[in-house]
């Protein structure tokens, strides 16, 4: 049965699928921890003692983390990384001059240490930060950890004592330790249901045990585990050890600091291999809440720090492991730690070397040498290789610190590359949606490179403040309205802030106008954007001529009303009362022309707010604006609607229905006290009898004014395509 079967099994098999998960993980996880527990923790506590530790650690991790974390299939324990990091600052603190009694205290505490940074990691939801580690920076952690397990095991596999010296060494555990490493890389692929590991560690202890028994030699004493002590003579070294206040803690929290972040990110990424496997989805605070609680237990319990271990959760999950496998998995390694202790003195620590050393080999990145054969991808393979060197040639707390601090750099270079402007636009390119009369429209379209909408996106912060000012520079050394539309913006530090500030006096000085639109409640600016950069400096200065609008449209109209004029058109002629022969609609027509049009045309007054139709209402009637402003809605959800179009002194609306009549499509809202002069159907069909010459011109005008709105509409298209 594969694991895509497992998968899909009725709940009536659930039980038994996580008995056999459990089985396997159990089978699994037992010669890792034994392994990494004796290089950690033999040379100080001695073989048996090590082995111990490192069952104790599994024991407690799967337990609590599979009673509390409900990831399918993952399978937790010491794993290699937590060995590398945990033997290497066991030399850093024998370098520091602390005593050996005192190094497996510190390397607790360690632990204890590292499950309180856990759970403030999960707890501040740095569980999804972790997803954000660049892979190479994953990749050379995992490459130099490898190495790291491999160097460890030169000892064991030469058969010297852990306080031996490198000239002693015999022949015996080297067959050994090469045997269980053949066996364990090549075995999975004659047996494919067998563990490599446990094949291993079967077929070197029954080489070991063979050769003992024809050569009629004695096995020396740390050539074996030994007999596991029970847990009744367990010893709690946290509670005995007295001298905690000579430990150098500077170097215990580093360590700390650099195991939680190894744990949990080797958690995290077991946690989605296994989602990928089962089709379900772990939580990641919950699951790094449970590897805390398991951590800080392991510790207080003398066992060795873990995670989760990738391969005996690949290895379970595909024998059948569900939601309880982990749980089962720890209370098999419990019996079997209860009933079963004598075995360990017949079990070979070099086969335990072979089983680390195939492990440490499946550490190794491969795809790094790809990565330094192609050009685009030299500098990841640049950044594992550094990683890896700091990691083996330095030490894993500085190779982490490290990681940490090139996935920031690579993560602002990404975020640099990548221009926080979207796109640049002028009043020519994007006008507002106010109607204007040909005089009007034509100045715009001559001058509207003065007015100028930066649409900005992403995250505006202290890396990214200098590129954006070479991009503006040219539109604030020239008087022109510059507006910024940040409804993109996701976040701005102080540093953009302070930017905004320079580029507000910098148009001031041109004469110029800084603009804001669309400014998100969260960006911390508020309503008043020049409020907000006066308050954020205590330095006095003159106000900054800034403005800020709700709409990109009403920031527009605002410039556009500004340009004018500056051109010429004072504010007081924009809204001024517009003949009827001086509209647009009438240019062409004769002074006769116009009074029989007017004796068709009806007038009509609206007050401020008040709606001359509604969406839906029927239509066939032609607008004719002499003054005041109508504004023309398409309504939404609730109170709000999107305001599709203004028409101001000068211009003429409701030629659609009044060509084609139909439902109105949108409303239309008196913004401010208006006149105007309507013609309906009827009254044009008695125009086109008595005056076919006034209608037909009249029609003609109208098949202009439509084709200046479906150019502009072909436009708009074209440029929301484009947003």
């Amino acid at each position: 049965m594969n694991w895509q079967q497992v998968c899909v099994l009725p709940p009536s098999s659930a039980l038994l699928t996580d008995l056999r998960g459990g089985l396997v993980a159990a089978a699994v996880i037992l010669p890792q921890a034994t392994a990494f527990g004796v290089t950690v923790f033999a040379p100080w506590l001695g073989t048996a003692p090590g082995a111990l530790a490192g069952l104790i650690g599994a024991i407690v991790l799967l337990l609590i983390c599979g009673a509390g974390g409900g990831a399918m299939g993952l399978i937790s324990g010491p794993t290699g990384p937590s060995m590398a990091l945990l033997a290497g600052t066991a030399v850093v603190l024998t370098g520091a001059g602390v005593t050996p009694a005192a190094i497996v205290p510190a390397l607790l505490a360690v632990t204890v240490l590292a499950g309180l940074i856990q759970g403030l990691i999960a707890l501040v939801g740095g569980g999804r930060l972790m997803k954000f580690i660049p892979y190479p920076v994953v990749a050379g952690l995992t490459t130099g950890t490898g190495l790291l397990m491999i160097k460890s095991q030169f000892k064991p596999l030469l058969g010297i004592a852990h306080d031996g010296f490198w000239s002693y060494w015999h022949w015996l555990p080297v067959v050994i330790a090469t045997t269980a490493f053949a066996i364990t890389r090549y075995a999975p692929r004659l047996l494919p249901g067998l563990p490599g590991s446990i094949a291993g560690l079967i077929g070197g202890a029954a080489l070991f045990q063979m050769i003992l028994y024809l050569t009629g030699q004695s096995a020396q004493s740390h050539w074996v585990i030994g007999a596991l002590p029970g847990l009744a003579g367990l010893e709690l070294p946290l509670r005995q050890f007295a001298g905690w206040t000579q430990l150098p803690w500077p170097l215990l929290l580093q360590a700390a600091f650099a195991l939680a972040v190894l744990s949990s990110l080797n958690t995290l990424l077991t946690a989605v291999l296994a989602d990928t496997m089962t089709g379900q989805r772990h939580h990641a605070r919950r699951e790094l809440l449970a590897q805390s609680l398991g951590q800080i237990a392991v510790g207080l319990t003398g066992g060795m720090a873990g995670s989760a271990s990738m391969g005996s959760t690949v290895t379970a999950v595909q024998a059948g492991a569900r939601r309880w496998a982990a749980l089962t998995a720890g209370i098999l390694l419990l019996f079997l730690l209860l009933f079963t202790g004598q075995v360990g003195q017949w079990l070979p620590t070099s086969a335990l070397a072979g089983i680390i050393v195939a492990s440490g080999l499946n550490l190794l990145a491969k795809d790094i040498v790809a990565w330094a054969r192609r050009r685009r991808t030299r500098l990841d393979a640049a950044v594992a290789l550094l990683v890896t060197a700091a990691t083996v040639g330095y030490d894993l707390m500085i190779a982490v610190l490290i990681g940490l601090a090139i996935a920031i750099v690579l993560f602002i270079r990404d975020q640099s590359r990548v221009s926080v402007i979207h796109r640049r636009l002028t009043v020519i390119d994007r006008p507002s949606v106010r109607q204007r009369p040909v005089e009007q429209a034509e100045l715009l379209a001559r001058h509207g490179d003065r007015i100028v909408m930066y649409q900005l996106r992403g995250t505006l912060f202290f890396a990214k403040t200098d590129q954006l000012f070479e991009e503006m520079l040219p539109d604030l050394d020239r008087p022109a309205w510059v507006i910024l539309h940040l409804r993109r913006v996701i976040q701005i530090d102080l540093s953009s802030v302070r930017l905004l500030q320079q580029i507000a006096a910098r148009l001031n000085t041109q004469g110029g106008e800084l603009l804001f639109c669309e400014v998100r409640e969260d960006l911390g600016l508020g309503r008043d954007v020049e409020r907000a950069l006066r308050r954020l400096s205590l330095q006095s200065g003159p106000l900054l001529n800034v403005k800020t609008f709700t709409a990109a449209d009403q920031a527009l109209e605002y410039a556009e009303n500004a340009l004018l004029n500056a051109l010429g058109v004072v504010s007081t002629l924009l809204d001024r009362r517009i003949l009827l022969e001086n509209l647009d609609l009438c240019r062409d027509l004769q002074p006769a022309d116009i009074a029989a049009l007017t004796a068709v045309l009806q007038p009509r007054l609206l007050d401020s707010g008040e709606r001359l139709f509604a969406a839906g209402d029927p239509g066939a009637e032609l607008y004719l604006v002499l003054r005041g402003r109508v504004d023309i809605r398409l309504p939404a959800a609730g109170e709000r609607y999107k305001r599709l179009a203004i028409y101001g002194s000068g211009t003429v609306f409701g030629d659609i229905a009044f060509l084609d009549p139909g439902p109105r499509a949108a409303e239309a809202v008196a913004v401010r006290p208006s006149e105007l002069l309507v013609l309906t159907r009827t009254d044009f069909n008695r125009l086109r009898e008595s005056h076919p010459e006034v209608a037909i011109a009249l029609l003609l005008a109208l098949g202009r004014l439509q084709s200046r709105t479906l150019r502009w509409s072909a436009h708009e298209i074209q440029r929301l395509i484009q947003w």
